[in-house]
Order: structure tokens, then sequence, then C-alpha cells
């Protein structure tokens, strides 16, 4: 009786088994079977956005979410949300404050979801042989930065922050900031303002440049707690294509906690792969460069509409940016949750 109970029991362990089995089997089947559905994406270039997106992309986790990624690569983030709202792309990478503005101008967009927060860094260099010697010498100084109106803002937070009104100082609008370097080494600029430290510290080195003031923006806590970019969408497109948009947030969240988890070095030769800077090899002359240029700051989680407010009112105070947007009607629901 005993030897029937033990048969009997064996054989339902192994039914269990076999059906946990069978089962664990068709979900995996049932998730690699999921329908490709290729989403047009509007983004700047490598060396400008954060290195995680791409690197997402080629690691399989969009796929892994039934995402292919068709990458049109343009100027800035405003150009971006133009190729959305005319159909070209789906999905749009851009800044908070040109969507603030975009939506200002009549387009009907929202912010289906988060990507960074602002990098921990703020470079203003300047030639070695430059008369400035503190950020309390810059009267009257060219300072040439990026188009988008984060980056006048951050400039002149840090300015200020330092003490030093940035009202005495003229801002020059360079749209191509991979330039920013031979810019100010042939003099075309007195100062350029960078928030990358890759380009940074590359730029020190290879045009014998240097930094004035402090860097590390950090303990100003500028735009602390809020994403300063993102991926928008028109309201049309997100009505329709719901499913898609969470597929697409669900994916970006997976890379940024997976690209959060890998090793200093690991990171290094992603941005080496997407740039071709070596940070580790530039470390060797220009200590500091691969501890910044891997430093992570992407923003994985839902927004916090009061803290996205106060970098909000940050851009209006510095550089223009329109405070007056009713937000709740643009923050899709996949930015919220």
């Amino acid at each position: 009786m005993s030897f029937s109970f033990s048969t009997r029991l064996a054989s339902v362990s192994a039914l269990v088994v076999s059906l946990a089995l069978a089962s664990s089997l068709g979900s995996a089947r049932a998730q690699s079977e999921i329908p490709l559905r290729q989403l047009k994406i509007a983004a700047v270039s490598g060396s400008v956005m954060p290195q995680d997106f791409r690197a997402g992309i080629q690691h399989g986790i969009f796929r892994k979410h039934g995402i292919d990624i068709a990458i049109t690569e343009l100027a800035t983030g405003t150009n971006n949300i133009t190729a959305a709202v005319q159909g070209s792309a789906d999905i749009a990478y851009a800044d908070v404050f040109a969507g603030l503005s975009s939506i200002k101008n009549g387009f009907d967009i929202g912010l289906v979801a988060p990507h960074n927060g602002a990098s921990p860094y703020q470079f203003l260099l300047v030639r070695d042989d430059s008369p400035y010697k503190s950020i309390q010498d810059l009267k009257n100084a060219n300072i040439a930065l990026g188009a988008p109106p984060q980056f006048k803002a951050l400039t002149a937070a840090v300015l200020e922050g330092q003490g030093f009104d940035p009202k005495l100082v003229k801002f020059t609008i360079v749209p191509d900031q991979t330039t920013f370097g031979a810019l100010l080494a042939a003099k075309q600029a007195d100062v350029v303002s960078t928030s990358s430290a890759v380009n940074a510290f590359k730029w020190i080195h290879q045009y014998k440049l240097r930094p004035l003031g402090e860097t590390a923006k950090a303990q100003l806590k500028l735009a602390d707690g809020s994403p300063i970019a993102g991926w928008w969408s028109t309201g049309p497109w997100f009505a329709k294509n719901r499913d898609a948009a969470t597929r697409f947030r669900d994916a970006l969240r997976e890379t940024i906690a997976w690209y959060g988890s890998l090793s200093v070095q690991e990171r290094a030769a992603i941005v080496k792969e997407q740039t071709k800077i070596d940070l580790a090899a530039l470390d060797q002359e220009a200590p500091g460069v691969l501890e910044a240029g891997t430093t992570y700051y992407a923003f994985g989680g839902p927004v916090d509409l009061a803290k996205l407010q106060t970098w909000i009112d940050t851009g209006n105070k510095y550089a223009n940016v329109p405070a007056d947007v009713d937000l709740t009607k643009h923050i899709y629901e996949t930015a919220r949750n």
C-alpha cells in the first residue's frame, strides 16, 4: 500500500512538473511571439543625448517588449517634435522646455515618458590664455551655448548660483554643440558652456582649455527630482497607440535600470562605440574624465508634477520658457504611472 501511494504521488509530481514546464515554455513562446510593432523615433545624435537608449536597443530590450525602433537623427528637440507633429515620427526626444514652447505655439503634444534629469556638471570653459580667471571676471563676456533654452537656463542659474548676475554677459546660440571646442580655440567666443563632461574633458585636452568656477552643479539642486528631457507624441497618435506607448515606456524603464547596473568600464565601452571617445585612454591624460563621463543621471520613474513645475519656473526665470501651460493635459498616463 505504501508502494502504491508513493507511485501515485510520484505520478502526480511528474504531472505537476510537466504542466509547469509546459506553462513556462508556453509563456516564453508567447513572449517571443509578440508581434513587433515598428516605432519611428526622432532623436538627436548619440553624442548629445544619453547613450543608454541606443545601448538598450542593441541589447534587445525594446524588441523584448515587442518594439522595433527606427531612428531618424535630427539637430534639436524642436526639430524632433516637428517631425512628430508632421507625422514622419511617432515619438520624439526633446527637452521639457522645447515641449512646452511647442504646446504654447498650439501643437497638441504630450510627454509619453521622461528620460533623463540634469547632468550633475556644467562646464564654463575658456582658453588657457584667456584673461578671464574667475566667474566674477565675466562681465560683457560672449558665452556660446546650445540652442535648447535649457542650456541658457542652466548656464544662467549656475552663474547666479556663484554670485554673478547672468544679465551681464551675452549669450550666443550655436546649434552644433560638437563644435564648441574648435569655436573657442578660434576665438569666436570668450566662453563655451556645456553639460557634457565627455566633450568638456576632450576639449580641455585637445584645445588647451580650462574651466571657470564650480563645475559640479549638483549642489545648486537645479532640476532636483525632475526630468529635463523625455519622449513626446501628438495627442491623436497617443490616443490610437496607447499599448505601443506603454510598451515603449516599459522598455525605456528597463533600459534605464539595466544601464544603471553596468560598471564604469562597461559604460565607457558603450560611450566609445557610440561617440568614438575612449574615456579610459583619455583619463590617462585628463584624470577624472572616466568617472565624469560615465556618471549616470537617467530618470526611470513617473513624473512628479510639482518638481517638474519647479524646473519650468527656473526656465521661465532665465530663458523665457512659458510657465502658463496646463501640464495636467500634456503629461500622459504613461509618464505619470
